[in-house]
C-alpha cells in the first residue's frame, strides 16, 4: 500500500516538473528569444552577445529585432525566408528588423518592416551590407550579425533622412514622410496669430463703425445691371502632342531617400535588401 502511494506521488512530481519545464520554455520562445542560430554557426557566449546588443537597442527603440542563421529556407529566397521569419516571430509588431545569414542560398539579408522601412533606406541597407561583407567572406559569423545590428542602431540613431519615401515595386506606389518638429510647430502657429491679428485690425479699422446700430442703405448705395450677351462657336483647333514616358525608376522620384517595398506572404509590406558572398 505505501509503495503504491510512493508510486503514485512520484509520478505526480514528475508529470510537475515537466510541465514546469515545457512551460519555461513556451515563455523564452515566445518572450525573449531574439537569436536563433539554427545554422550553429555562433558560441553561446557569442549568442549571448547578440541578446545583449539586441536587447539594449530594443529599450531605446521599441522595435523588435532578431538575428538569424539558417542553412535551410525550405526552398524559399533569402528574401521570403527574412520577411516570413519576421512575421511569423513578430504577429503582434510591425516595427523591426530581421537579420539574416543565410547559408542556403549563401546571401546575408536585412529585412525592415513597419516604421524601420522609413529609417533604413535602400542606400543605408547596401551601406550597412558593405561593411558587413568583409566579415561574411571570412567567415566572422557573429562579427557580420553584430556589424549589422551596429549599422541599424547607427541610423535608427540619425532618424528618418530627408525627402525619405517608400516605393512599392508592385504598384509603383509612392508614400512620402512627412513629419513637422515642434519647433515648426511653434514658428506655424505663431505665424498664424500674427497674421490674424494684422488682418482683424485691417479690417477694424477699415469699416470701423460709430455706434452698433449703423444700418447701411443697400437700396440707395447698390446697383444691379443686367445684359444679355451671346457667344457663337466660329472655329475648333486640335493640337497633338505625344508625352514621353518616365525612363526613370521610381517614377521620376530621386533615388536618394527610397526605400523599396514589397508585399510578403503574410500580407505585411516590407523592405529591406542583400548580398551575396
Amino acid at each position: 500500500m505505501r509503495r503504491g502511494i510512493r508510486t503514485l506521488l512520484l509520478t505526480f512530481l514528475l508529470m510537475f516538473v515537466f510541465a514546469s519545464v515545457s512551460v519555461c520554455a513556451a515563455q523564452e520562445d515566445a518572450g525573449g528569444q531574439t537569436v536563433y542560430d539554427d545554422a550553429g554557426l555562433l558560441t553561446q557566449g557569442e549568442r549571448d552577445d547578440l541578446t545583449e546588443q539586441i536587447a539594449s537597442f530594443t529599450d531605446v527603440s521599441g522595435w523588435n529585432v532578431f538575428a538569424v542563421t539558417t542553412s535551410d529556407t525550405g526552398g524559399k529566397s533569402t528574401m521570403a525566408f527574412a520577411d516570413d521569419f519576421f512575421d511569423e516571430h513578430s504577429p503582434d509588431q510591425e516595427d523591426g528588423v530581421a537579420i539574416v545569414i543565410d547559408m542556403d542560398n549563401r546571401q546575408i539579408y536585412i529585412s525592415t518592416c513597419g516604421i524601420a522601412i522609413r529609417y533604413l533606406t535602400d542606400e543605408r541597407i547596401d551601406r550597412i551590407l558593405d561593411d558587413a561583407y568583409g566579415d561574411i567572406s571570412d567567415g566572422e559569423y557573429k562579427a557580420c550579425l553584430a556589424t549589422m545590428l551596429d549599422g541599424v542602431k547607427r541610423y535608427y540613431e540619425d532618424g528618418i533622412p530627408n525627402g525619405q519615401y517608400n516605393y512599392d515595386t508592385e504598384t509603383g506606389k509612392v508614400s512620402r514622410y512627412r513629419s513637422i518638429t515642434l519647433v515648426e510647430f511653434l514658428v506655424a502657429l505663431a505665424l498664424g496669430i500674427v497674421c490674424s491679428v494684422i488682418v482683424w485690425l485691417s479690417v477694424v479699422g477699415k469699416y470701423r463703425l460709430k455706434s452698433p446700430t449703423f444700418h447701411y442703405d443697400f437700396r440707395g448705395n447698390g446697383r444691379l445691371d443686367l445684359r444679355v450677351r451671346e457667344d457663337r462657336f466660329v472655329n475648333q483647333t486640335l493640337t497633338h502632342r505625344r508625352i514621353p514616358k518616365e525612363t526613370s525608376g521610381g517614377g521620376g522620384h530621386s533615388s536618394a531617400g527610397r526605400s523599396s517595398t514589397h508585399t510578403s506572404s503574410s500580407g505585411r509590406s516590407h523592405g529591406g535588401g542583400g548580398r551575396s558572398f
